[in-house]
C-alpha cells in the first residue's frame, strides 16, 4: 500500500509517495530531498535520491525510516516500513534534520595510546579536567547525594573477596519504571558509540561514560537474599545477558545472591538480574574491582565490555563517590518519587595519597624549559593537587588518590600521577 502524501518541505509542498505503515496526517517526518543520499531500508551503500515516478505518480524525494538515515540506534522500531516520527520536536518544516536533532555536534575522537595507563582519561570528567587545566577554564563540581540513608530494606552486601573488590558501594532505590530516557542523554550515548536502552539502563552508561567508572543496576525483584561478591564455584553456570552461557572458574570473580550467580563482576550482568519492561525497583552497583582478575576473565570467555576495558586500567577506588553522586542525581531528576530504601559503601581499607618528590631541577630538564614554582602550584591545583616547596624540591601529597597500581611505587615524575 502507497500513500501521496502532500509534504511540506519548508514553505512549499510537494508530492513524495511513500508505503510508510505509520503515517499520519500533521506528522512530521525525515525527508530526503534529490541529491541527497540514503541507504535503502538501512542496507548497502548509499544512493543517490532523485525525482522519480512511482506507480505513476511524480515523487519528489523520499520520506525516510530512521534505518536509512543512519539513526536506527537513536530511533529504534521494530518492523519494516516504519517511518521515523519526529512529531515530538519543536522543529519547523523545511529544518536542516541535524539542526531539529541537536545533531550539529563537534565530536573529538581521541587517539592516544598514552590513555592505556591512564585511567582517568577514560571518562570525558578527566578529559575535561586536563583541558581546563590547559586553557584555564572552570570546572563544574560532582554533586552530592547525603549518604545517611535509612535502611528500611534490610538491604545488606557480602564482599567475600576484599582483594578483588576492594569497594562496593551500592544502593537499592524504588519508586522507579522503565521508560525512555530524555533525548539529550540518548543522542549523548549515541553519539559516542553506545546504544540507548532506557532510562535505567542508560543512567548507568551515561555515568560511566562521563566519569569514567562502570556502574550497573540490578533488578532487586531478581535478588534472592542479598548482594554477595564472591569467586565463582568451579564448574558454576552463568547466563549473561548477550545470551552466552558459561561455565566459570574458581578464578572468576562474581556477584551473586543466596540462590546462585547472577553476573560476571566488571565485565557483564546475568540475564536474571536483567532490567525487564515491569522494573521498578533496582539495586544500583558502583565498585572497584582489581583489574587483574577483571583482565583475566574477559580475556577467558572473550568478552570484553565497555566496563571491563576500564576496570582492566585499574580505576582508583574513589572515583566511586563521583559516580555514585552523579547517578543519584540523575535517578533523582528523572524520577522525582524515587526513595532509597538501603545504601551500602563496603570499603575496609581506603586507599592512601602517595606523596611524590621532584627536583625542579630535574623537571626542567626534562621539560625543556623553565617553570617557576608559582606556575607549577597554579597547574597542580587546576588539576586537583596541592604542592609544597622546599628548596629545588616540590612535594604533592595528592589531593586525587593516585592509581592503586602506582600507590606503592616512588616516582619521579608528576606523569605518574592519575
Amino acid at each position: 500500500l502507497m500513500f501521496v502524501c502532500k509534504t511540506d518541505i519548508g514553505g512549499e509542498i510537494k508530492d513524495i509517495v511513500c508505503g510508510g505503515i505509520n503515517l499520519r496526517d500533521g506528522m512530521k517526518v525525515a525527508v530526503a530531498l534529490p541529491g541527497a543520499h540514503c541507504r535503502w531500508h538501512g542496507e548497502g551503500e548509499p544512493v543517490e535520491i532523485h525525482e522519480s515516478k512511482l506507480r505513476g505518480v511524480d515523487s519528489y524525494g523520499m520520506i525516510c525510516g530512521a534505518v536509512e538515515i543512519g539513526l536506527a540506534d537513536l530511533f529504534p522500531v521494530e518492523g519494516e516500513a516504519v517511518i521515523l516520527d519526529l512529531s515530538a520536536f519543536d522543529a519547523p518544516a523545511g529544518t536542516p534534520l541535524a539542526d531539529a536533532l541537536d545533531l550539529n555536534d563537534i565530536i573529538l575522537e581521541i587517539d592516544n595510546k598514552s590513555m592505556t595507563n591512564r585511567p582517568d582519561l577514560w571518562g570525558h570528567y578527566g578529559i575535561a579536567r586536563e583541558l581546563a587545566a590547559l586553557y584555564h577554564l572552570p570546572m563544574k563540581t560532582f554533586p552530592h547525594f547525603d549518604r545517611n540513608v535509612e535502611n528500611t530494606a534490610g538491604f545488606r552486601v557480602t564482599v567475600e573477596d576484599t582483594e578483588r573488590c576492594p569497594r562496593y558501594l551500592s544502593a537499592q532505590i524504588e519508586g522507579l519504571s522503565v521508560k525512555p530516557a530524555p533525548y539529550q542523554m540518548q543522542s549523548r550515548i549515541w553519539r559516542v558509540g553506545m546504544r540507548p536502552i532506557n532510562a535505567l539502563v542508560d543512567i548507568t552508561n551515561y555515568v560511566m561514560l562521563a566519569t569514567g567508572q562502570p556502574t550497573h543496576a540490578f533488578d532487586s525483584d531478581h535478588i534472592a537474599g542479598h548482594v554477595i561478591v564472591r569467586r565463582a564455584g568451579e564448574g558454576e553456570k552463568l547466563l549473561l545477558l548477550n545470551g552466552k552461557e558459561l561455565t566459570l572458574t574458581s578464578d572468576d570473580l562474581t556477584i551473586a545472591d543466596d540462590a546462585g550467580v547472577v553476573g560476571l563482576a566488571g565485565v557483564m550482568g546475568g540475564a536474571k538480574d536483567s532490567i525487564l519492561p515491569e522494573t521498578s525497583k533496582v539495586i544500583l552497583e558502583v565498585a572497584n574491582f582489581q583489574a587483574a582478575g577483571i583482565r583475566r576473565t574477559a580475556l577467558r570467555y572473550d568478552n570484553r565490555t565497555e566496563a571491563s576495558a576500564r576496570y582492566e586500567k585499574a580505576i582508583d577506588p574513589e572515583r566511586c563517590d563521583q559516580a555514585f553522586d552523579l547517578s543519584m542525581q540523575l535517578f533523582s531528576q528523572l524520577y522525582p518519587e524515587m526513595k532509597v530504601t538501603g545504601l551500602v559503601d563496603q570499603y575496609p581499607e581506603h586507599l592512601k595519597p602517595a606523596e611524590i618528590d621532584v627536583a625542579l631541577s630535574w623537571l626542567e630538564r626534562r621539560l625543556g624549559k623553565h617553570l617557576s614554582p608559582d606556575e607549577i602550584k597554579h597547574k597542580m591545583e587546576l588539576l586537583g593537587y596541592s604542592i609544597t616547596f622546599n628548596g629545588d624540591t616540590g612535594r604533592s601529597p595528592t589531593k586525587r588518590p593516585v592509581c592503586p597500581f602506582m600507590a606503592n611505587r616512588k616516582s619521579s615524575s608528576f606523569q605518574r600521577v592519575c
